[in-house]
């Protein structure tokens, strides 16, 4: 099938012909991008010049919005540069600052003039500003979940430092005693270790030196120890009187971290009532255990003693 004479006039010169059509687009283009037009930019909020023992605090605005008048061709590489306004600080001090935004702080790519540019909001920017302040505070180990059953805690962890420097706005690190850890959880724990902790603070508020910390955890098999035959001690601040102690020993049921019962003793416990200032009588008192660190919970075979308090036969006489 031979081409009709439409197809082959189609055909006939496509390379001039496609010359052509491009030279046209480039004409059109060029005079098109030469038309001047008004477009809206956002600007990013850059402040400057703060003093060091300053810092901004509260709702900081980021952004503002510009208006330019320019060429099609000039708005449209301006489109892939980012755009700044700066505000300058120098002359911050601590409490309310308020400045006017100026044309002038606009930071503008070339081919754009000043005179070309509006800012439409906002017209002023209003921040805190506090005293920057630096203080040292004791960390805190914050532990989630339990133990296995069959484990149990030889000491209460501790952290590696034990302190550490805070730096932020005077009025959030001034009242600051303590800073956490981030939760540690016990229930993922098999055996003693020594694990790097984050501390758990807002970065965008504090700083923190060093941010964290090495946390000591120690665990042991749970054991229970029974101590019979403990005698109580009375605390009395008269020596003409005697006591009478009803029952005379007590046993103690302690649970703990096995190796620390394996060498406990009843030398290492004390079952103490206090009779300061008390006169002769009989009375019926829960005694105070003391039992060593470590100890996670004690059971006594009794809930209170009776004490017979008398004086001696020769403070009688006398």
């Amino acid at each position: 099938m031979r081409p009709t004479s439409f197809t082959r006039g189609l055909i006939d010169g496509i390379g001039v012909k496609l010359v052509a059509l491009i030279v046209a687009l480039m004409i059109w283009f060029n005079a098109s991008g030469q038309q001047e037009v008004k477009r809206n930019y956002e600007a990013t909020l850059r402040f400057v010049n703060l003093p060091d023992s300053l810092t901004l605090t509260g709702r900081v605005p980021s952004d503002a919005e510009l208006s330019v008048t320019g060429t099609r061709r000039d708005l449209l590489f301006m489109g892939f540069r980012k755009l700044s306004v700066m505000v300058n600080m120098a002359r911050a001090r601590p409490g309310r600052f308020s400045q006017r935004l100026s044309v002038s702080d606009v930071i503008l790519p070339p081919n754009v003039e000043p005179g070309d540019v509006r800012i439409l909001s906002p017209s002023s920017v209003e921040v805190a500003i506090e005293r920057l302040v630096t203080k040292r505070v004791r960390v805190a180990v914050i532990l989630s979940g339990s133990l296995a059953q069959d484990q149990i805690l030889n000491e209460v962890p501790g952290a590696r430092p034990a302190a550490v420097a805070i730096t932020g706005p005077e009025s959030a690190v001034t009242p600051l005693e303590k800073l956490p850890t981030k939760p540690i959880d016990l229930g993922k724990i098999r055996e003693s270790l020594e694990r790097e902790t984050a501390l758990d603070y807002d970065p965008n508020l504090l700083t923190c030196v060093p941010d964290k910390v090495v946390v000591a955890i120690s665990v042991s098999a749970r054991g229970r120890r029974v101590l019979a035959n403990v005698p109580p001690t009375i605390l009395v601040d008269d020596d003409s009187h005697s006591t009478e102690v009803i029952p005379r020993t007590v046993t103690l049921t302690i649970e703990g971290p096995q190796s620390m019962l394996d060498t406990l003793s009843s030398g290492d416990v004390s079952v103490l009532v206090d009779l300061s200032g008390k006169p002769a009588g009989q009375y019926t008192l829960a005694p105070e255990v003391i039992v060593p660190d470590g100890v996670e919970k004690y059971l006594m075979d009794v809930d209170s003693l009776r004490i017979i308090v008398s004086r001696k036969p020769d403070s009688q006489s006398m």
